[in-house]
Order: C-alpha cells, then structure tokens, then sequence
C-alpha cells in the first residue's frame, strides 16, 4: 500500500477530553471542597508548627598537596578523585565525629535534645513517662546535621539545623572545626607511630647487614679468591680462543671446498685450467698452453696433407705426452689441495680440544663465583634496606609539625535571619494544588455524573451515533429516534461497474499498492483507525464480520479493502468465506492463498447444523477454535442478510460487524434489519460504509475524503 500523506487533524481524536470537563464541572462543589481543606490543613499546620533556623559552614577539599621539601608523607593526601570526596560527606557524619562535638558542646542537657515530646508529657502527666536517653539525644542531635557535596566539587556544605539560628551557626562551626583539626591529628599521629617503628626495625637490619658482610669475606678467605676480576683473564681466553677457532674452521671449510673442486675439475684441458684458477701454477700453465699450440698444428696439418701423414703423428704422439704431464700436474695440485683441506682440519680438531678444556676449567672456577655472587647480593641488599630505613627515619623526625591540612574553610556559618522552614510561600500554594488534584481524581475515580431520567436535558448513556432519523408513529404520537449502526463512509473502488468480484478486487489491490493512489490509501488508513477504535482489549484474534443486505459482491469488496489493509498494517489476517465449494471446505487441508486479494482465505460450511455436527472443524466455531493465536484478525465474509444462507449464529462470536451498503440503501433500512433478525442491543456492534459500484470501468478511483473521518457524504444522507 503507498504510504499516504495523512493530517492527523482529519482524524478521530484517541482521547476525549470533553467527558472528562463534564464530569469535574458536574462535581465542582466537591473539587472545590476537598482543595479548601487541603488549604485549611496548611494554615492549620503553619499556626502549630514553630519555625526552624539552618545556618551553613563550606570547606574546600584541595587535592593539592603543599610540598616544603621533597619527602614523602607518611599520611598522603585525601586525593583528587570524585569517591574520595564524597568519602568524606561520611566521614563528618560519622558517630565518632558528632559524638565529640555532641560531647565538648555539652548537648546532653539541652532542652532541645533531652527534653520530652508530646507523647512523653502526655504519659508524664499520668507518671509513666521518662525522660529521653543519652543515644535518644544524640539521635536528635543527628537528624539535625545535614553533610552534602556540593556537585561534583571538592565543596563540602555542613549545615544544621535549630530553633535558635545562634546555636545553629555555632554547632555547624564546631563540626568543621573538629574535622580539620582531626585530619590535622591523624598526619601527626601517623608520623610519630611510623617514627617509632622505623626505629625498631633499624636495629635488626644492621646486625643483618653486618652477619651477611663477614659471610661474603669468610668465604673469599675459604676459597682463596682476592676479588670478584679474578676470573677475567680465563674469560678473555675463552674469548680469543673461541674467535680463532671460528677463523680455523673458516679456513678449513675453505680448503675443503678448493679440493671438492679440484676433484670434480678432472684432467683434461678444462680441468687443468680450473685447477690452476683454484691453486696458481706456472706448470699448468705452460702445459696448458703448449697443449693448445699442438693441437692447433695438428689441426692445421690434418687439413693440409691428411691423416696419415709422419707429421701428424708426431704431433698426436707429442699431444698423448703432455695429456699424461697434465694429469700428473693435476693429481699434484689436488695433492696439494688435501694437504691443506687436512692441516686445516688437524688446526680445527686442536682449538676445539683446547676450548673444552678451558670450558671444563671455567666450570669449575664459575662455581665458587656464583655461591660468592650470591653472598655478595644478599649483603648488598642488606644494605640497601638499611640505607632506606635510615633514610625515611630522618624524613619522618623532620616531618613532625611541617605537614598542612587539605581542608580549609572557605565560608563559616552565620545566625540566619529567616526560617528555612515552614515557608508559607510555598506550603500554601502546593496544598491548594494538591488538594485540587486530589479532588480532580475522586470526582473521576466517581465516574459520570448521573442526572434524573425525567429530565429531558439528560443526555443518553450510549455513544453518539450518526444521524438519527426521526420516524413518525402510525397513530400520530411523537417520532422517536431508533439507534443507527456507526457510519465508517462512503468508498469508490476501482474496476468495479460491471465486473466480478474476483476481477473487481485484483483492480482495487493493484490500486491500492500502484504509485499515485496516496488518496486511496488515505481512505483505507482511516478505515482502519475506526475500526482500531470500536475494538475492546482481549487475546487475539479479534473476529470482524463483513456483510451486506443486498449484494454479497460489495460484502466481498469491503471485505478485501479491509483484509488488505490490516495486511499492510503488518497482522496476520485470515478470511473466512461462509457457504462455499465442498472441496475447499476446511481449515487447515482448505486453506489457500486467494489470487485476487492474496490473503489466506479458507471456505467454511453455513453454521446451521447442531450437535457434533456444528462443532466439526468445518464450521465457523471449529474454525475460530483451531486459529488460536495464530492470527491477529479473523475476517469473516457472511451471506446478506437476504440470503437463505444466513444465520444469527454467525454473529454470536464476533467483535465488529461490517455491512457494505451501496448508495442508494440507507444505514436506517440496514438498522432495522439488525433490530429485525438480531435485535436493538446489536447494533452498537454494527457499523456501516457505502462502497460505490455505479463508477464506469477504467475511471480514476478516488475515495471520498471530503466525507470526514469515516462519515457519510450528505447525498447518502440526504437518500436515506
């Protein structure tokens, strides 16, 4: 459904006031009454009660710490966080800090603290009462101080409260005088107690220092050891000899790849040539060389004179001479090559035999040195704690005196001049307002105000339906008016003159879901909200009826604008057709999509049967029986009230009846069917909306919104 532009002034109003003025200016008297002896009470109050005095001291809680010198205190700082500060709200009222002040101000004798109250002068009067108890007093005396932070400051406000405002400013100065001088005290204290113990532990750590320093040196002693460098020059050796074992097997690694290599260059030529890249022979050289000068000659004389030539083989003779030179050369070189690859190897064997045996020996020494380590760093721990018991004990002598207060007073309390309490000004006026609330609600809580039925200005109880007509008696008597079913207004669909129904509601719900249809759906949301209105709270599902007095076809097609709506309103919705095929009865086996409105629709059989019969799941009630909770409306399209198919038994169970009128019926002719088959008492459950077939085919549908909020138009008016 296009969502449409709605004016919530063209829509009924959820809440009626007007009810609600009837029934308080009925029942004004008694508003007015009840606010004057609320009124009444506060003067009274005002007249008996004597007026009390609050005076107000403020201190300031600086989180800044004063710094005279650079030691720690022993007692640090309140501190800056918002817990802190509240803490201290605690501290002030606590029982130890308002007993002294209770105690030093003498308080226990007070009149205001020990005297009697009502009750006890009452009871004293026929010697049975006693005088209140020292807690009982200082109880009284508690209730009278109030500690509060002043936001999220470090302003703290300590007020009290008393009859006299000289006693109330000078108490409330007593209270923060003691919590400054106690927090004051507590620094003091704490340094002369952490002083004291500084100074016995002192003691016990230098006999420790001294026990833990004759250890270290009986051990050197025992050990023959001079000094913690005495194991120096073995791990320089260690060192050295490490690094020259790293160079010796750097150089054999190397060696052994020179005579890899050689084994691999074999004796030709080529190989030769890289024998003596790897290892530098003049030897190779020269026969490398004169190996290339033969076999060039004997290249050039076998192409001159052929291969039989004397010449030839000489050279060939000459060419097997220097191959057998050149692997001689060759098996030298790599001779050679594993002369070294085998002094390198011996050289590496040797170093690391050397290295484990100075690796074994300082495994030996190192033991000695890791007990003495160990004795040497528990003297020298010894030492450090002592030179910082003695350090903090000069700090904390030094300290006694120097340290300030956090808290000072930033506004002392003075004699007030005018009582905090009672304030006519304000007890005066919220009497009256809560006496005149008080009077609003019983009058409602009374319900509506009931006038003589013989006066013929009394309204009717019932709710204002829509026009009313007059109908004249027969025998001449005064007209009287006949209750009329409420008026949803008047609709016209889309594709209806002249169609089916079938065809006419797939026109309407691809009107209601096309662009440019805000109109229509305007009309639909309306319809909606009245229906909303007429329902009473209970479980789901609530249970609308759709019918008409002529033509079922405009039952069908209010039936479909509702279900679609209520759709689009995200509710499940199912449509239950009374009378129908046999092969669609049913729910559950029956139940299907409908191709024209796509809501779930099931075809159920007319409830005229009794007996086990009626209860079948075929029927109406075992329909609504089986749906449960399952879905939020249960829409059900009944026969008109012409039809044979029709039965009062239908309207049984229901909450809402629909009835599709067309424009030339009137809501009086359907009035008087419902007081015909289903009595006067049903029509309040019955509404009416005139859906409009006469528009030709194909025509621009727009719903009548001129009619109000669900009204009729005057020309349907006017024709009934």
């Amino acid at each position: 459904m296009t969502p449409a532009r709605t004016d919530d002034r063209t829509l009924p109003p959820l809440f009626d006031i007007g009810p609600l003025w009837a029934v308080l200016w009925g029942r004004r008297v008694m508003v007015l009454a009840i606010a004057g002896a609320a009124l009444l009470l506060a003067l009274l109050y005002l007249a008996v009660t004597s007026p009390s005095y609050t005076a107000t001291a403020s201190i300031l809680i600086d989180p800044r710490d004063s710094r005279a010198t650079n030691f720690n205190d022993v007692l640090p700082g309140i501190g800056a966080d918002s817990a802190a500060i509240a803490s201290q709200v605690f501290v002030i009222e606590s029982q130890d800090l308002l007993g002294a002040v209770f105690d030093k101000e003498g308080l226990q004798n007070d009149p205001e603290f020990s005297g009697k109250g009502l009750v006890s002068r009452v009871l004293s009067m026929f010697g049975a009462g006693r005088g209140p108890s020292p807690d009982a007093a200082f109880k009284r005396f508690q209730k009278a101080v109030s500690v509060d932070r002043e936001g999220l400051t470090y302003v703290i406000n300590v007020s009290f409260t008393s009859p006299s405002p000289d006693k109330a400013a000078r108490i409330a100065n007593a209270i923060v005088n003691r919590y400054r001088t106690g927090l004051a005290g507590e620094r003091e204290t704490a340094n002369s107690d952490v002083n004291s113990l500084l100074n016995d532990r002192i003691k016990g750590l230098q006999k420790d220092v001294s026990d833990a320093e004759r250890a270290v040196e009986d051990f050197k002693s025992e050990h023959e050891i001079l000094g913690s460098a005495d194991g120096g020059t073995l791990q320089s050796q260690l060192d050295q000899l490490t690094a020259q074992l790293i160079t010796a097997q750097g150089d054999a690694d190397q060696a052994r790849d020179r005579y890899n290599q050689a084994l691999a260059a074999g004796t030709s030529p080529a190989g030769l040539a890289k024998l003596a890249e790897i290892l530098f022979s003049n030897s190779a050289v020269k026969l490398r060389d004169d190996y290339n000068q033969r076999a060039a000659e004997l290249a050039n004389l076998e192409t001159m004179y052929g291969p039989r030539h004397p010449a030839i083989a000489r050279l060939r003779s000459e060419l097997d001479r220097m191959n057998r030179l050149m692997a001689a050369e060759a098996e030298r070189i790599r001779q050679q090559l594993k002369a070294s690859y085998d002094l390198a190897a011996q050289n590496v064997a040797k170093l690391q035999a050397k290295l484990e045996a100075l690796r074994q020996q300082s495994t030996n020494s190192n033991i000695a040195q890791v007990q003495l380590r160990q004795l040497d760093s528990k003297a020298q721990a010894a030492r450090t704690v002592l030179d910082d018991f003695l350090k903090r004990a000069q700090e904390t002598s030094q300290m006694q005196g120097v340290q300030t207060s956090e808290a000072r007073t930033i506004s002392a309390a003075s004699a007030p001049l005018q009582p905090t309490w009672p304030k006519p000004a304000l007890l005066l006026p919220v009497s009256a307002f809560l006496g005149l609330i008080a009077g609003c609600g019983i009058a409602l809580a009374l319900g509506p105000v009931r006038k003589p039925e013989d006066d013929p200005r009394s309204p009717r109880e019932e709710v204002p339906q829509a026009t009313q007509p007059k109908e004249p008696k027969k025998d001449g008597a005064p007209a009287m008016s006949r209750p009329l079913p409420a008026n949803f207004g008047e609709y016209r669909l889309p594709g209806v003159a002249g169609g089916a129904a079938h065809s006419s509601i797939k026109a309407l719900r691809k009107s209601l879901f096309q662009a440019g249809s805000d109109a229509l759906s305007l009309g639909v949301l309306k319809l909606m909200r009245q229906i909303l209105l007429r329902l009473s709270d209970h479980p789901k599902p609530f249970v609308l009826l759709v019918s008409s007095t002529r033509s079922n076809v405009d039952a069908r097609l209010a039936g479909a604008m509702v279900g679609i709506g209520l759709q689009q309103a995200e509710q499940n919705v199912l449509v239950v057709e009374i009378g129908g095929q046999p092969h669609r009865a049913g729910y559950g086996p029956g139940l299907f999509i409908d191709g024209a409105s796509g809501l779930r629709t099931v075809v159920c059989s007319p409830a005229v049967e009794k007996g086990a019969e009626f209860r079948d799941r075929n029927t109406l009630r075992g329909i609504l029986a089986e749906a449960g909770s399952a879905f939020d409306f249960v829409l059900v399209i009944a026969p008109s009230l012409g039809e044979n198919g029709w039965d009062r038994e239908i309207f049984a169970s229901v909450d809402l009846m629909l009835f599709a009128l067309s424009p030339s019926e009137s809501a009086s002719g359907t009035a008087a069917l419902l007081e015909q088959h289903l009595g006067t008492g049903q029509i309040e459950r019955s509404a009416t909306l005139v859906i409009d077939s006469a528009q030709p085919a194909g025509a621009k549908a727009m719903p009548d919104v001129a009619s109000g909020a669900g009204g009729l138009r005057r020309s349907s008016l006017a024709r009934s």
